[in-house]
């Protein structure tokens, strides 16, 4: 298996504003990640560090962290920046980084748009995007992505779906129909995690993840869905959890043979295409 999203930090090395105040603002180092009694043999590493952090001294941190699991990185990258080339340029010296994750959950979509040359210069040099945002906006990651239509895209923990109030709601109903549309687009995949994190207690997820995760597996299939702990944000916040846990719900509403592409074959394929990471040197 591979675990497609792991965040480390260490608060003594860099910055993370969004742990202040939680349980979790300590070291969480390789020798911490717990993968819950799953046999993990890759993981992907996702940006956790920001404010003052420079992105590239966290994927360099990582990369030469002691982690034999660890196959790619997904680093830090301000895509609206008028440096964003020479940001790329810089990640890719570093052998393990694959792509960028540029946070859209908290910012307003009519500022989508200016990410465009940014994520135009990802793509020429083979990169991925990790998309990070919540239910309400995809419609505007829908129309961003048409302008990029050469970009392979990672669309995070299903999207954010609207875990108080189900697929059946109006909220679930729209998010259901927006992620049909978003796996229509080629090079576009999407991961199963992160909901443990969006719900309020272990009911929540028992009630509505199974319904929001075999909707994904349907409109993307298995060759476009992978799954990933979001470790120790999934396993720590909201009803928190197990990967094992996560496992078995997720391994119940996939069929049984595409359960070898959700594991490890969708990663590689977003990821490691001709079994490296992706991100090429100008």
């Amino acid at each position: 298996m591979i675990d497609a999203h792991v965040h480390l930090w260490d608060p003594g090395v860099l910055t993370y504003e969004w742990l202040d105040g939680t349980e979790l603002r300590r070291p969480m180092l390789p020798a911490e990640y717990d993968r819950g009694g799953v046999g993990v043999d890759g993981a992907v590493f996702v940006q956790a560090a920001d404010g003052p952090s420079d992105p590239v001294s966290e994927a360099r941190w990582v990369d030469g962290l002691d982690w034999p699991e660890l196959v790619a990185i997904v680093a830090n990258a301000d895509l609206g920046s008028g440096a964003v080339d020479a940001h790329l340029e810089a990640l890719a010296s570093i052998p393990r980084v694959t792509g960028v994750r540029h946070l859209l959950q908290d910012l307003a979509v009519d500022t989508f748009p200016t990410l465009v040359p940014g994520l135009a210069a990802l793509a020429a040099r083979g990169g991925r995007f990790d998309a990070c945002l919540r239910h309400a906006q995809l419609p505007a990651l829908i129309a961003l992505l048409r302008e990029v239509p050469e970009l392979t895209v990672v669309v995070d923990h299903v999207a954010k779906p609207p875990m108080g109030e189900g697929i059946d709601s109006a909220a679930g109903a729209a998010w259901a129909r927006s992620l049909a549309l978003l796996a229509e687009r080629p090079r576009t995949f999407v991961k199963l995690s992160g909901l443990t994190a969006e719900a309020r207690d272990t009911a929540e997820v028992e009630r509505h993840a199974p319904a929001f995760l075999a909707h994904a597996v349907e409109v993307f299939g298995p060759e476009r869905a992978m799954i990933a702990s979001d470790w120790p944000v999934s396993s720590h916040f909201g009803a928190g959890g197990s990967f094992a846990d996560w496992v078995e719900l997720v391994r119940a509403v996939v069929p049984a043979q595409g359960w070898d592409e959700v594991a490890e074959g969708a990663a590689r394929r977003a990821y490691l295409p001709g079994g490296e990471p992706a991100l090429a040197r100008g």
